[in-house]
């Protein structure tokens, strides 16, 4: 990134040792003002860099927060992740990891991933066309009015529209029958998480998390580390304030 922002500024032409006067035909002023612009574009320049850097490393520490609730089992969070993966968000694109993610979300039975999950099935996107397969996943996604109606009559719209197109038989659309006893234990959510190491908090604060994020970050998860003189003064310098300092201090684990 930082390489492409330094092809795309202007290039500036090395400037002379020397200012020129009048007696060789050039205005001093004009000189000067050149100077100038040349000092700002250096800003410029570094500026620009700073904030590519920042967003990087920000972008990375939301990311982690997201893999680790997903880790522990929250479905909304595996969705995301899913996401996240598929399209490249805070992360190289891997379709695989998607749809690994995708496929614990809608077993979890979060009923957004089970129509994205018998989507792809339908179509044939990311996997071999299955419409028996599709059906299934839209049929757990439809008994699920009460709690996402939104993504329930989506599922069931679904499933009307390949009965009438002949992809699957009537038993195979009605959502309203019971499902085989092939139940699967939900993942017990967990709140023992890995903590942050010192490097990540330190990478956090210099990457733009502010201290009040980062101390939320912390107390939910936790730190590796303690606290000592140095560590602290290091924080300290990357600009944990003294309520970011305490909830460290308070959360060793």
């Amino acid at each position: 990134m930082k390489r492409m922002l330094m092809q795309n500024l202007p290039h500036v032409k090395s400037l002379p040792t020397g200012l020129p006067n009048a007696e060789n035909g050039i205005d001093t002023r004009q000189v000067r003002t050149f100077l100038k612009m040349g000092l700002r574009l250096k800003f410029v320049m570094t500026s620009l860099l700073a904030l590519a850097t920042g967003a990087v490393f920000a972008q990375t520490t939301e990311f982690d927060a997201l893999r680790r609730k997903a880790e522990a089992g929250d479905s909304k969070s595996q969705f995301d992740l899913a996401e996240a993966y598929s399209e490249g968000k805070g992360v190289a694109k891997d379709s695989a990891k998607g749809m690994d993610w995708l496929k614990k979300s809608a077993v979890q039975g979060y009923a957004g991933a089970q129509v994205v999950l018998g989507y792809m099935h339908q179509k044939g996107i990311n996997t071999e066309k299955d419409p028996s397969e599709a059906a299934k996943w839209y049929r757990k996604a439809a008994k699920q009015s009460d709690k996402d109606i939104k993504h329930a009559q989506t599922a069931q719209t679904h499933l009307s529209e390949m009965l009438s197109e002949g992809s699957i038989s009537a038993k195979e659309a009605d959502w309203h029958a019971s499902e085989p006893s092939t139940v699967i234990a939900k993942q017990p959510k967990t709140n023992k998480l890995p903590p942050f190491s010192f490097s990540e908090v330190e990478t956090g604060l210099t990457g733009g998390i502010t201290s009040k994020r980062m101390a939320t970050l912390v107390n939910t998860y936790g730190v590796d580390f303690s606290l000592s003189a140095s560590t602290r003064k290091r924080l300290t310098d990357k600009g944990a304030d003294d309520s970011l300092l305490a909830t460290i201090s308070s959360s060793k684990r």
